[in-house]
């Protein structure tokens, strides 16, 4: 969804925007190199907002090495065949170090209401009835959610079905205590996707499949291309058990090693911890992001993001944590024109920047833009 507050980006350059250096923690620092827009909002000075610039950049220079190695390694034949698989895939197929970009693998498939647990798989705990499903249509249509974002974050995120079931459990009577849904999302960089709406920085982790959040009444984890959210009715230790030993048994039937979203390596470390987030429209980047500016890169249907939050660590004291961000283009001519379209709109009311002479960026403060 375009939103008529976003806009694209521009040239080759860095642009890092800065405006009075006095006022530190609005410091805005975009650039573009190869397929990717990266940058870094709310830095708390110029300094910092170069170092992030710096280390994005070497990280992508380091990643774009080990994708050319690997390319000058394959056969014409085997590099024949993987042009012809990305016909059909999200991002079209593209030069340099996107060239053998493919999505995670995985290889469980199962239908999500297989991969339920049966009666005492989980000691104790039996189902109530039978599994329920729901595709792209029907999900959610029958109950209260608490947000009018649902259900259409989850077909943001490639939602393709849903299966569910209550558990209850001897020791607590007849009354269903969890709700146990595991969710088709397609690919695991989607299972990631949604997963990481939920999540939340400093959260609790219990290592069930690539790490569960456990807040509340909730968990939720994802493995292979499955989310998986389990709900508990009341908060109490049983139920609290129940929820751990429900999801061991659900991870266990999904037979994918735990995996990492390799465009997150693109971002320094360390981050906050729950802070990293995959989204691939405006609208969601908003949605996980509520302090955006107003002004942000204009993603399309083939762009995919992540972002994650960062503290200060010169800081004498606690302050709000700054974002830095890496947008991946499906080629370099779509990047460099989103890159342009964005710096023409930051500088678009004759701003003042500083240009630094060594890499051409520029630096602004956030407050003065949105004025």
């Amino acid at each position: 969804m375009k939103l008529p507050s976003t806009v694209l980006l521009c040239p080759l350059f860095i642009v890092i925007l800065i405006s009075c250096q006095q006022e530190q923690g609005n410091l805005t620092s975009v650039s573009q190199e190869d397929v990717y827009v990266f940058g870094v909002w709310k830095a708390p000075t110029a300094k910092s907002a170069k170092e992030v610039m710096a280390n994005v950049s070497a990280r992508i220079h380091a990643h774009s090495e080990k994708k050319s190695a690997l390319l000058a390694t394959q056969s014409e034949e085997t590099q024949q065949q993987i042009d012809i698989n990305q016909k059909d895939s999200k991002f079209k197929p593209v030069t340099g170090l996107e060239k053998v970009y493919q999505t995670l693998p995985y290889s469980t498939t199962a239908a999500p209401e297989t991969l339920l647990p049966e009666d005492e798989e989980a000691t104790d705990w039996v189902r109530v009835s039978k599994p329920s499903t729901y595709n792209s249509e029907t999900l959610y249509k029958d109950r209260f959610v608490p947000s009018d974002i649902y259900p259409k974050i989850y077909h943001n995120y490639g939602f393709q079905k849903q299966a569910e079931v209550e558990y209850q459990s001897p020791k607590f009577g007849s009354v269903p205590y969890i709700l146990l849904e595991i969710f088709d999302m397609g690919t695991p960089e989607n299972a990631f996707g949604i997963f990481s709406v939920n999540s939340y920085p400093h959260p609790k982790f219990e290592w069930i499949g690539c790490k569960a959040i456990i807040s509340g009444k909730n968990l939720w984890f994802w493995k292979g291309k499955y989310f998986i959210q389990i709900e508990g009715y009341e908060i109490a230790t049983g139920i609290r058990n129940g929820m751990i030993a429900l999801a061991r048994v659900t991870a266990k039937k999904i037979q994918d090693p735990p995996q990492k979203i390799p465009l997150l390596e693109l971002l320094p470390t360390p981050y906050i911890r729950g802070s990293e987030k995959l989204f691939y429209a405006n609208w969601a980047l908003r949605e996980i992001y509520k302090s955006a500016p107003n002004i942000i890169p204009q993603l399309t249907d083939k762009t995919i993001g992540v972002l994650a939050q960062y503290y200060n660590t010169n800081a004498k004291q606690e302050q709000t944590p700054y974002v830095v961000f890496v947008i991946r283009y499906p080629n370099v001519s779509d990047a460099q024109s989103a890159y342009k379209m964005y710096r023409n709109a930051l500088t678009k009311n004759n701003v003042s920047y500083e240009l630094e002479a060594t890499k051409g960026a520029i630096l602004i403060n956030e407050l003065i833009i949105e004025q």
